[in-house]
């Protein structure tokens, strides 16, 4: 009896043991950082004008009022980009207006529509330069690679819509060819969108969760404001 006894108080205490240890092992503090943290990446303290080149992404009408997919932030980010172009037009850093031109009649950015259109309050000067492009990436089917290769473009400035499409899809493509990026965080903004288990995600949290997946390796986060605060070299 004694021995029955003292075999059932061990095999608890063990049981209790091993609860405790998982529970010990997920309440361990979790290595969160970034992967550019961990690589030792550091944030940029100026900008070279003749080696930094802005893009501004789609922004179209087929965002905004009018169109299929209004982003409730695209006034902010068009104001946002505005004043990157400024500052760029200022510092003498080029500038490449993107556009996403889908086919002739069909349901979005249809071709030769005013929905394929840049919005009339962000429109290119004679002396920006102007992308068309069929996918989500710039750099898939355009030669934005060998224009801005050809300008001696080391580091890109991402601004527009949608930051997980378009923006984040580009910026993922410039790294491995060579650029580091910057994104202006509230000079992008996405929409809501439907989860595909009839639930839908919100676009304060997917712009958030767009964010942080390519901030991990692809680009360094910063506000409009600080961007503009950078000084730059002629």
């Amino acid at each position: 009896m004694m021995k029955m006894l003292l075999c059932k108080t061990l095999l608890f205490a063990t049981m209790l043991s091993a609860y405790a240890l998982a529970n010990t092992e997920e309440l361990s503090p979790v290595n969160s950082k970034t992967i550019r943290t961990m690589s030792g990446a550091t944030a940029t303290t100026s900008l070279s004008a003749p080696a930094t080149g802005l893009l501004v992404i789609d922004i179209q009408n087929e965002y905004f009022p009018g169109g299929k997919m209004v982003i409730p932030d695209g006034m902010k980010v068009l104001h946002n980009s505005k004043k990157l172009v400024e500052f760029a037009h200022q510092k003498g850093i080029p500038v490449w207006f993107v556009r996403h031109v889908g086919a002739k009649g069909g349901p979005l950015f249809a071709e030769g529509s005013v929905f394929a259109e840049f919005h009339k309050d962000l429109q290119p000067t004679k002396d920006d330069r102007i992308m068309t492009k069929a996918t989500p990436s710039a750099f898939v089917g355009t030669d934005l690679e060998q224009q801005l290769k050809a300008k001696g473009i080391k580091q890109l400035i991402v601004t527009g819509l949608m930051t997980h499409m378009c923006v984040s899809t580009t910026s993922r493509d410039a790294v491995p060819k060579g650029f580091s990026v910057i994104i202006p965080e509230d000079a992008t903004a996405t929409r809501s969108i439907d989860d595909s288990r009839g639930g839908v995600i919100d676009h304060q949290l997917l712009q958030r969760a767009a964010i942080a997946g390519v901030a991990d390796v692809f680009a360094e986060i910063r506000t409009t404001q600080e961007v503009l605060d950078l000084p730059v070299t002629p």
